[in-house]
């Protein structure tokens, strides 16, 4: 009897390592709950000294301050289009505040956020992207940034950096100097850092929310790869794609791996419709027989010597 319940005793203490390690799971990471998009708070345990009312208010002052420095397509072709693509990915975002579109007239090959749900696409881009998904893609990511508030939470941080720093000027004498000049140069690279999180936190969210919103997520790293390939080119404008989100091969590495691990399969996807390419097409005949019209010049008329012109009506 004592050496039966010895052996259970020992098969017992052989087997709670294993069953411990086995219990063990490795840790998952943060907002990667795909299946609680629309349900989950993305900001928990950030810090942000703006208030959601706030930040609203700063994003329509931004979006207006913006509005008198571009040159606004207002066509409601594409406009439209733009918009609704816009919505279908903000239903399914992390973000509560609805997006407005405004399209670009430029070249450049770009799109940004502001604070509140304002998004800017450049018509480059609206040329550029092959596919609705590709398009969706960009769209995705901007909504990231917005649900995440990575504008206001960067504005915190300057915010904290200079009430910090006051106390410095308060301190004399060959330490201060050096305590100064280590915190500048200290500063400008925890700030890059933060953007680069930024970045990829918007890549993660985004890839996410383009899912859900049923586009193919392949099209997300395809579209991030011509970016990269789009950036070594020197000829005008297409030289700044991107130029506020630079691609990186480490961006294009994480959204392959997020695809791998964290997105769940579908039985189909959207790569594109019908929709996509008619406002391609369009915006692509409007800009067109404007540039023409551009390059015609005024047409200029031969003046009328008006005694001529009065003698012949006389007749």
């Amino acid at each position: 009897m004592r050496r039966a319940i010895a052996c259970l005793l020992a098969a017992f203490l052989l087997a709670a390592p294993a069953a411990s390690v086995a219990q063990k799971k490795k840790p998952k990471q943060k907002n990667a709950d795909v299946e609680n998009i629309g349900r989950r708070d993305v900001n928990r345990g950030s810090w942000n000294l703006w208030s959601p009312e706030r930040e609203l208010e700063l994003g329509q002052q931004m979006a207006t301050d913006t509005e008198r420095s571009v040159a606004l397509l207002n066509d409601p072709v594409v406009v439209s289009y733009v918009q609704e693509v816009a919505e279908r990915i903000s239903r399914n975002s992390d973000s509560q505040l609805p997006v407005q579109v405004r399209v670009v007239d430029s070249g450049e090959v770009n799109a940004f956020a502001l604070p509140g749900g304002h998004f800017f696409v450049n018509t480059g881009l609206l040329l550029e992207a092959q596919t609705e998904a590709e398009l969706a893609s960009v769209i995705a990511h901007e909504i990231a940034h917005v649900a995440a508030r990575h504008a206001t939470k960067q504005m915190t941080k300057a915010q904290i950096w200079n009430f910090l720093s006051i106390p410095l000027a308060f301190v004399g004498g060959p330490a201060a100097y050096w305590i100064h000049q280590g915190l500048t140069i200290a500063v400008p690279l925890t700030f890059l850092k933060f953007s680069r999180n930024a970045e990829r936190e918007a890549d993660f969210l985004g890839l996410q929310y383009h899912h859900a919103a049923g586009y193919d997520p392949v099209a997300f790293v395809d579209f991030f790869e011509r970016m990269k390939r789009l950036e070594k080119d020197k000829k005008g404008g297409i030289a700044k794609a991107f130029s506020t989100h630079p691609m990186t091969k480490d961006r294009i590495l994480a959204a392959g791996r997020t695809i791998e691990q964290v997105l769940p399969e579908r039985e189909a996807y959207v790569v594109n419709t019908s929709s996509h390419d008619e406002m391609r097409d369009y915006l692509g005949r409007l800009l067109g027989e404007r540039k023409r019209t551009e390059e015609a010049g005024p047409v200029l008329r031969k003046r009328t010597d008006t005694k001529e012109s009065e003698k012949n009506e006389s007749h």
